[in-house]
């Protein structure tokens, strides 16, 4: 563990020998003397929390409810004297992993600290599996939903271009003919509509050309600015793109590729849209990290409030006006890339724009 575990304890000689020791043993810690510094260092790095259960202001288990409502996943060891093991027993029903005797045995602290980490990513592990089913139900509903749609959407869509058909021969004599000809174009509409939710529902599912091919970075970008061209120079928006040479062929569907820059830049352009005054900027770049590929989409829009950041690619969330979108743009995104090996991340904050970063290991690069 490298400064995985944090000391707290408010005898500052006592928790710092004790973290010398630990460091000894090979357990690096990070060390804090009350409660409020401890909340302040407490990170997703750390993995274990070994906490005194009196401590000045907060007490230990004031600190205790308060790792636990940030939805922590550090294992919490309660330190004790022996007129408090009732406090640290109180402790363990409101979520501690453990409590020990002070004074401390080292090796037995340390452990109990191995143990709590072990503890941990077991703990991460089940949190993903359960995520894993989750997903693979919820795909399997909505590929069943996409399938069943498709039908009737199709024969709406062609009974109404028939009527359409149909109309044109009585365009003169037909008195309704407007309304019935704007009634039918509608309908049109609205099932083309349906037709790509269904469409993107599927995508979502894994449903696509799954067939590897090596495809050029800058090729493949370069086709989908095409597709934007004209609601960028209508926007007005600087578009720049720095692809280094040297980058290797992404060994991916092209489907895929295509589909996760279209959604980046769709995205990106999305969010300028409101603020669009001619000064709007797309930045989009690659670069070779140690172990992947990034490729960067940034743009100056509206930004994304710390509220709903952490809900951007859930399925059908969207902040868009109802009609205007479905939700699924990042959602695929995020789903085709970790299907890779890759991960998605976002860097925003309101009224200062956005950039994701997808990160593509090598092992999906190179063969």
């Amino acid at each position: 563990m490298s400064r995985s575990v944090l000391l707290v304890d408010d005898e500052a000689a006592f928790v710092d020998a004790l973290a010398v020791r630990l460091e000894a043993r090979g357990i690096e810690a990070d060390t804090a003397y009350d409660g409020e510094t401890a909340l302040a260092r407490l990170s997703d790095d750390v993995r274990v929390v070994v906490l005194d259960v009196n401590l000045p202001g907060q007490s230990g288990l004031d600190v205790l409810d308060a790792i636990k409502e940030r939805s922590s996943l550090a294992e919490v060891l309660m330190l004790t004297g022996q007129a408090d093991v009732r406090t640290a027993v109180e402790g363990m029903k409101r979520g501690a992993a453990d409590y020990l005797l002070k004074p401390v045995d080292i090796e037995t602290l340390a452990e109990a600290i191995r143990l709590a980490g072990r503890r941990r990513e077991q703990t991460i592990e089940s949190r993903r599996l359960r995520e894993t089913a989750r997903l693979a139900t919820l795909g399997g509903l909505a590929r069943g939903v996409a399938h069943e749609l498709n039908n009737p959407v199709n024969v709406m869509v062609t009974s109404a271009g028939w009527m359409l058909d149909l109309l044109a021969e009585v365009s003169g004599t037909c008195p309704e003919y407007g309304e019935l000809k704007d009634s039918a174009e509608r309908i049109i509409v609205h099932g083309q509509r349906c037709k790509e939710l269904t469409l993107k529902l599927l995508k979502y599912c894994g449903q696509r050309d799954a067939r590897i091919r090596e495809n050029d970075l800058a090729a493949t970008l370069g086709k989908v600015l095409d597709g934007f061209a004209e609601r960028i120079g209508a926007m007005g928006v600087q578009a720049a793109v720095e692809i280094p040479a040297g980058i290797p062929p992404l060994l991916w569907p092209p489907a895929d590729l295509e589909d996760v820059l279209y959604v980046l830049v769709e995205n990106a352009l999305d969010a300028m849209n409101a603020t669009a005054t001619g000064e709007g900027r797309l930045d989009i770049s690659a670069r070779i990290l140690d172990n992947s590929l990034e490729i960067a989409v940034a743009d100056t829009g509206h930004g994304i409030p710390a509220d709903i950041l952490p809900r951007i690619f859930d399925p059908f969330f969207s902040t868009k006006a109802p009609g205007e979108g479905m939700g699924l743009g990042l959602a695929i995104c995020q789903t085709i890339v970790t299907g890779h090996g890759g991960r998605v991340e976002v860097e925003s904050e309101a009224g200062k724009g956005a950039i994701f970063r997808v990160h593509i290991p090598f092992r999906s690069a190179r063969p």
